[in-house]
């Protein structure tokens, strides 16, 4: 029997093979325009809090970095100091505004970069589960980023009176978020430079041919 046909047969096996058929049928849903439209629904969120949202707060904190900008983490002492530099206008507008944008954007960036890497999968003819498995990290992004998204408000409605194990669950998320971002990231470039890659040399052989 062959290993694939066994992996297929049992129960693990089962699963990921209805998942791979899964994939393939919304792959082929999945077209460049729509690809488009949720890359600039994304950052057209994302551009807002980059230049409206993100410099309001900081204004707020006094230059201190929001959790949104500490891709690493924050201990608990830093994250008092933000909440206490932001005074009560900063955490309202945090809140209200930023934590408001952050409800559309998780949402719009894992549509987006799902549809997309399921496009090139499609328009590339990979097979590999390599890249299917990547097409799933900004799902995992997504869920981060809610996660995260409870825990700063959490902590903005209890300041002053924020529990340590508080904090360390948000920053958690943070990291996380920011880890798997940067795999999905890293991973997608690998994909392009291996289509671009792949293609120089065909039209190179069908050239010399």
């Amino acid at each position: 029997m062959r290993f694939d046909v066994l992996r297929a047969s049992l129960p693990f096996g089962k699963v990921e093979l209805q998942g791979c058929k899964m994939l393939q049928r919304i792959q082929s849903k999945i077209s460049g325009k729509l690809v488009l439209a949720l890359f600039f629904a994304a950052n057209l969120v994302y551009l807002t809090m980059l230049f409206y949202s993100i410099p309001m707060l900081l204004k707020y904190s006094g230059g201190l970095p929001i959790f949104d900008m500490s891709p690493l983490g924050y201990r608990y002492q830093e994250a008092m100091a933000l909440l206490k530099a932001l005074g009560e206008e900063g955490r309202n507008a945090y809140a209200s505004i930023q934590l408001s944008l952050d409800i559309l954007y998780p949402l719009l960036f894992a549509l987006c970069y799902f549809a997309l890497l399921q496009w090139l999968i499609r328009l590339g003819e990979l097979s590999n589960r390599f890249c299917l498995y990547l097409s799933i990290i900004p799902i995992f992004v997504c869920v981060f980023d809610y996660a995260e998204n409870i825990c700063i408000w959490l902590m903005i409605q209890a300041f002053p009176t924020i529990s340590e194990n508080l904090v360390l669950t948000s920053s958690t998320f943070t990291l996380l978020k920011s880890v798997s971002t940067m795999i999905y990231f890293i991973g997608l470039i690998l994909v392009v430079v291996f289509l671009i890659s792949r293609r120089i040399i065909r039209l190179v052989v069908a050239k010399a041919s």
